[in-house]
Formats: structure tokens, C-alpha cells, sequence
């Protein structure tokens, strides 16, 4: 049964990050093995395809909503009321050591992400994440990085893929729209 991890779980490696990646990196080949990601969302009714154990669901409990994503190679905090401190963060597991992806790409810069990224901002500005929604998404928006600013935050570009072995039952709306 697979369990979305709590702060307790945690077994944080805080002085030898660099030697445990890269240690992790020669033993696999160059691949961190990274813990799943799971966020709640409130205001949405989960689909049940992301391979989380329905009984796992709750985890957080009813007022934090259902597990209705799962973020991969995440060094941003997601943005959810009543989270926890590393909700979002994705964690490297090397044996029975875990720390977040933000501490390894902060230890080892340019040698983890390259030096186009790094050298850009100074940090791994991405991630990606399957969401999975019973129904439609809530209107929205994401500002662009100029729009972003004048509210002193960050712009969000989005894409999406939607992939076929995640997408066999529809749920109660199989449309995704966007607005051009």
C-alpha cells in the first residue's frame, strides 16, 4: 500500500547532501530516486487514477481535501491552506537518508542541473505533475513572468499531457479547456 509521506517519516540528512547525491548518482547510473509527491487540494473531488491507494485518499484528512496530485522533481512549496512546512517538496531517498530536491540542487548547483539552468536562476525552476480530477478544474489563471511581478511573484507557464494509461475512465469530465 502506498502511504503519502508526513514530516515524522522524515530521516533528513543535513551536512552531507553532495556526497550522498553524489554517491546516489554513480550507484544508479546518474538517476536520483525521488519519494512521491503527493498534494491535496481542497476544492476539488479526486479521480483515483495517480496510483495512490484509495484508503490513502483522506490522508490528510477531510478539511484539507483529497490527494488529487502528484508532483515530481519539485523544489517549490505548493500553496495550500493548513500545509504542512514541505508540502509540495520532493524528497531524494538514498537507502534510509531523504532530504528535498531543493537542498541537493542547492548543495551541488550546476553539477545536478547544468550550468544553463543554474547559471539562469540559480535554482531548478520547474517540476511536473499529474493531476487527476473527477471533475473540471475551477476557472483560473496563471500569470505570465512580467504580469507575475507586478504582484511580486513569479510567472507560471503550463503545458499539459494527458497520458493514455492514466486517462481510461473519463470520470464525470473528459474535457480540458483553454482559453487562447
Amino acid at each position: 500500500m502506498s502511504h503519502p509521506r508526513t514530516t515524522e517519516d522524515l530521516t533528513t540528512a543535513s551536512s552531507n547532501v553532495r556526497s550522498l547525491v553524489d554517491g546516489h548518482l554513480e550507484d544508479t547510473g546518474g538517476l536520483l530516486r525521488l519519494a512521491p509527491t503527493w498534494v491535496p487540494r481542497s476544492f476539488l473531488q479526486p479521480g483515483l487514477r495517480i496510483k495512490l491507494h484509495p484508503d490513502d485518499t483522506y490522508a490528510y484528512g477531510l478539511s484539507r481535501g483529497g490527494i488529487d496530485e502528484r508532483w515530481f522533481a519539485s523544489t517549490t512549496e505548493c500553496a495550500n491552506e493548513g500545509r504542512v512546512a514541505d508540502e509540495g517538496l520532493s524528497y531524494v531517498v538514498v537507502g534510509k537518508e531523504r532530504f528535498t530536491l531543493r537542498d541537493a540542487v542547492a548543495e551541488c548547483g550546476a553539477d545536478l542541473i547544468g550550468s544553463a539552468i543554474w547559471d539562469k536562476y540559480g535554482k531548478w525552476p520547474v517540476y511536473s505533475k499529474f493531476f487527476d480530477n473527477m471533475g473540471p478544474i475551477p476557472h483560473h489563471m496563471h500569470q505570465n513572468a512580467e504580469q507575475a511581478a507586478l504582484v511580486g511573484q513569479q510567472g507560471k507557464p503550463e503545458s499539459y499531457y494527458f497520458p493514455p494509461q492514466h486517462n481510461n475512465v473519463r470520470n464525470n469530465f473528459p474535457l480540458h479547456l483553454h482559453g487562447l
